[in-house]
């Protein structure tokens, strides 16, 4: 990309297009979908396309990449469309605000401090995000986490910050008994077939899981996912074997499903391979 191509090409700053489509999609006559969403309705969507880019981007695709980073802009476009019907901010302002930030936190590069490693940057960074929020009542420690996030990475984001405060286990040992304790609780729910009540032990159960998670350094929403991904390889391995004979997984036994499933541990196809798709 050369230099000035930002300024040469209007394309990277013009989403005019897009602006009209949607002015025509939510207009008298549009689309009967488009003009009955709603910012809380599209919220949905924007996350549903996240998670395809994030797919596309981790698949190395690039020509899905591309085409999921339209999608991803036209639901960010959309939302910010409806505010902007309401009157309560345009684009522009949604530009303004963000341009200021980045200038504002970044005084290192567009002012005069000194900031020379990762970890600097990282902690002037949120010293800067806190001197921002100084006029802000703070009513918790955990104010400001997502709560949209997907659960793993909130509870993990939870653990973490009550911990730094040392509301904590002092040894792992501990954690693992809180394992127990509440594996105990679940099973108990569970034979006395509350489901409302195993519900509420099994997130206790999951979150304590966390906490022994953080003790490991291990990220549980990642490793859930490569999980995922894993039973994802093998399961495909199943399904392209019982094709190979014009048959599927409903039209055969328990015990044939699971003699295919040791099959397919044993060449345990790798995450790479072209064979196994990991887009649930």
């Amino acid at each position: 990309m050369k230099k000035n191509e930002f300024e040469m090409n209007p394309d990277f700053y013009s989403t005019a297009p897009l602006w009209k489509i949607l002015e025509r999609l939510r207009g008298e006559g549009g689309c009967p979908w488009d003009r009955k969403q709603t910012p809380e309705t599209m919220v949905k969507y924007f996350l549903d396309e996240g998670y395809e880019l994030a797919d596309a981007i981790g698949e190395g695709r690039a020509d899905a990449v591309c085409e999921e980073l339209g999608d991803v802009l036209f639901q960010l476009l959309f939302i910010v469309f409806l505010y902007q019907e309401k009157g309560l901010f345009s684009f522009s302002d949604v530009i303004r605000r963000i341009e200021d930030k980045l200038i504002r936190r970044h005084p290192h590069v567009f002012g005069s401090e000194q900031l020379d490693t990762v970890s600097e940057v990282a902690r002037r960074w949120e010293e800067i995000k806190t001197e921002e929020k100084a006029g802000n009542e703070k009513k918790s420690l955990l104010s400001g986490i997502p709560r949209s996030q997907p659960a793993l990475s909130l509870a993990m984001e939870v653990s973490r910050k009550v911990a730094a405060c040392g509301f904590d286990w002092e040894k792992e040992s501990a954690v693992w008994d809180k394992v127990k304790e509440e594996m105990a609780e679940f099973q108990d729910a569970v034979d006395k077939n509350s489901e409302q009540e195993a519900a509420m032990e099994f997130g206790d159960l999951l979150f304590s899981l966390v906490n022994v998670a953080r003790f490991r350094n291990i990220e549980p929403e990642e490793a859930l996912r490569e999980m995922v991904a894993k039973f994802t390889c093998r399961f495909q391995h199943m399904e392209a074997a019982l094709a190979e004979t014009g048959k599927e997984p409903a039209s055969v036994g328990q015990e044939a499903l699971e003699h295919l499933w040791q099959d397919a541990k044993k060449s345990e196809i790798k995450k790479e391979s072209h064979d196994c798709d990991h887009r649930l």
